[in-house]
């Protein structure tokens, strides 16, 4: 969805599998998180972020036109109840652009009480580097791009310079900062329609925008003005707010209950046991397009219906393997996120492994201590390993970006899977864990202590923000039927 921090929602949705574990007696309201808003102007827009019809936060945006192009600031707050505690999170964004409208470079700051990740971004020619600041210690990465991208706020201003009109429908390069995202974003322009807005009936030209799988809505008056936002798969619309009606607080006890919306229930449940060996489900109502459901111990067997055969990994048959491991070297890299070139991680993994080399014991060793290290907390942040291991708290994306900075430090190749994982039988919640590269890849779960993890876990995607941000397109739309199980 344009200006709302996809990112933010997505690390959310991942964050409240670990609270399925803890006992929270009774509800308690998180700090807020103080925002300096810029002076107000005639170019400000303040809109309500609603879910399900239920207002969760707000996003303000504020847009000049120098003659070098546009300067843009959004700041977007939201309040979600997260089991019985509700958090406050926040992302600010400060962003140029050029006389065309493309982006130039953006800053982008994402905060949950206790953690702030810092992104910067700044694209010359079709190089953009991305450097994240965490805990004072800066890590830069830079992507090449096939062209000069544009970028959700200033999506207006390019249908107006464009002069796009219902019937049109072009292709453009698109990057967005919340989820650091590149690809080809398809915008069409549909007739106007007649929509409504709280408790107004308004007419506005249709614009949806598909991007990465997620389709999102846009509809604008005659001056090309935002009436309303949507991203109908989440549920979530965006309509315009006074300034006063945007800031008024969320209260706890109307704050929107994330777990109960976005689990997928079943109507046949599973035993929830290590012993199981074998697992067949069938996936219902989404595009496996762009997903990634094939590995060593997770297999598509059927496309047309969409069935997904998991087995519990066997770590009896494993080679003996002695780190640092030589293969698959791809997944022993260092990125933004995955700081694990950095002298305390590497301290940290020597201090876990001891003396040890034989890789599954040592992978054995990094699954328990990472479990045992971090307390078990909500933070629906943008991760990064330095940041957790200096705060030793989080939820299953901080266990899982971690274990992959330590395993890697050691020489252990090791990536990090985002899709599903059945807690207690009756129902799917997203989730974040890892796999490491032992002759095959075999799946693990630092969050529950788990090696292998249990094939109560269904992968979706794997990589970092950029590749999870895409699980966003079946989320409010999967459904999964369980076929067998032994």
């Amino acid at each position: 969805m344009r200006k709302l921090a996809s990112a933010v929602i997505i690390a959310a949705i991942l964050g409240f599998t670990v609270y399925l574990l803890l006992h929270i007696p009774g509800a308690r309201s998180s700090p807020g998180v103080k925002i300096e808003l810029p002076t107000t102007s005639a170019n400000e827009e303040w809109m309500g972020i609603f879910i399900h019809g239920q207002r969760v936060g707000y996003s303000f945006s504020k847009t000049a036109r120098p003659d070098t192009g546009l300067e843009v600031e959004n700041h977007t707050r939201l309040t979600i109840l997260m089991m019985n505690e509700t958090r406050t999170l926040t992302s600010h964004l400060f962003a140029h652009t050029d006389r065309d409208y493309a982006l130039k470079d953006f800053s982008l700051e994402m905060i949950t009480p206790g953690h702030a990740t810092k992104v910067e971004g700044r694209i010359q020619g079709t190089a953009l580097t991305l450097t994240t600041i965490s805990q004072g210690i800066s890590q830069s990465q830079t992507i090449q791009l096939k062209d000069k991208p544009y970028f959700p706020d200033a999506l207006e201003e390019v249908i107006k310079k464009r002069n796009l009109k219902p019937g049109d429908k072009i292709e453009i390069p698109y990057f967005d900062p919340t989820t650091q995202s590149p690809s080809t974003a398809t915008v069409k322009v549909l007739p106007k329609e007649t929509i409504k807005v709280f408790d107004k009936e308004l007419s506005g030209m249709r614009v949806e925008i598909d991007f990465i799988g997620i389709t999102s809505v846009l509809w604008l008056d005659d001056d090309y003005r935002v009436l309303k936002e949507a991203s109908p798969n989440l549920g979530m619309e965006m309509l315009p707010l006074s300034k006063e009606e945007a800031l008024a607080e969320v209260e706890p006890a109307n704050a929107f209950a994330l777990l109960s919306f976005f689990a997928v229930k079943l109507e046949k449940s599973v035993p929830v046991t290590q012993k199981l060996k074998y697992l067949k489900l069938e996936l219902q109502d989404i595009d496996i397009e762009g997903l990634d459901l094939n590995d060593d111990y997770q297999k598509l067997v059927l496309e047309k219906p969409i069935v997904i055969e998991s087995n519990l990994s066997n770590l009896n048959e494993l080679l003996d393997m002695k780190i640092p491991i030589g293969e698959q070297s791809r997944y022993l890299k260092p990125s933004i996120y995955v700081q694990s070139d950095n002298p305390e991680i590497i301290a940290e993994a020597k201090r876990i492994a001891g003396d040890e080399t034989e890789a599954r014991l040592v992978t054995q060793k990094l699954v328990v201590g990472v479990y045992n290290m971090l307390k078990k907390t909500s933070t629906a942040s943008l991760p990064s390993a330095i940041d957790v291991l200096k705060t030793k708290e989080g939820d299953c994306n901080e266990h899982a970006i971690l274990f992959t900075a330590l395993a890697r430090a050691l020489g252990i190749p090791t990536k990090i899977y985002v899709g599903l994982v059945n807690l207690y039988g009756g129902a799917y919640y997203y989730h974040a864990w890892c796999a490491v590269w032992l002759g095959k890849w075999i799946p693990v779960d630092p969050t529950f202590n788990q090696f292998p993890a249990d094939i109560n876990h269904l992968k979706l995607k794997e990589g970092e923000i950029a590749e999870q941000a895409k699980v966003l397109k079946v989320v409010g739309k999967l459904k999964i039927d369980v076929l067998e199980y032994r």
